[in-house]
């Protein structure tokens, strides 16, 4: 076997394993044909170069690439399954961080709640619900003077354009009258 027809095997075996990005067993693929092609190399050297120690070097190559292509594939599974784990309880420590916050904050309303309670009295209710009224009394106050100065906008707003509709008539009734037209 020659040089130049041992290199386009070995080309070819390349270019077919790059090919296989989506292969499960992609490892053991191009350890095969890896070891094939370099057992076949290999047994082309050896001897007298004969068609029986190309064959006998591409089969004892391809086995030996093929168990260390499964070795690779199983160490990338591993791997795999080792990441997703580890998202897994990434995920899982933030659902119960964001549970532990949201327990916290209840109960620091809660605490807050409990602590008004003990301390008010008629008078601080009185006094807290007459702040409210006064409160929302300010509040209608300022939406009912806001929504009065909108509508006077509006209104001025539409007073404009009657009058640019009304001079733009009386420019073309002078225009006519002159004979400008």
């Amino acid at each position: 076997m020659n040089k130049l027809f041992a290199s386009t095997i070995l080309i070819l075996a390349l270019i077919f394993a790059t090919g296989c990005q989506n292969n499960p067993n992609r490892g053991r693929d191009i350890g095969i044909l890896a070891g094939a092609v370099l057992g076949g190399i290999a047994g082309a050297q050896m001897g007298d170069g004969g068609d029986a120690n190309v064959v006998a070097g591409a089969v004892i190559g391809g086995a030996l690439g093929g168990l260390g292509g499964n070795q690779i594939d199983k160490r990338q599974e591993e791997l795999q399954a080792a990441e997703a784990q580890r998202q897994y309880e990434y995920e899982q420590e933030v659902q119960a961080q964001e549970k532990l916050e949201s327990e916290i904050k209840t109960l620091e309303e809660k605490r807050i709640r409990d602590e008004i309670a003990r301390k008010a009295t008629a008078a601080d209710v009185t006094a807290a619900e007459r702040e409210a009224a006064r409160v929302e009394a300010e509040l209608a106050a300022k939406k009912k003077a806001y929504e009065e100065s909108q509508a006077r906008a509006l209104r001025i707003q539409e007073a404009q354009e009657r009058i640019a509709k009304a001079q733009e008539e009386l420019a073309e009734l002078e225009r006519q009258e002159n004979g400008q037209y």
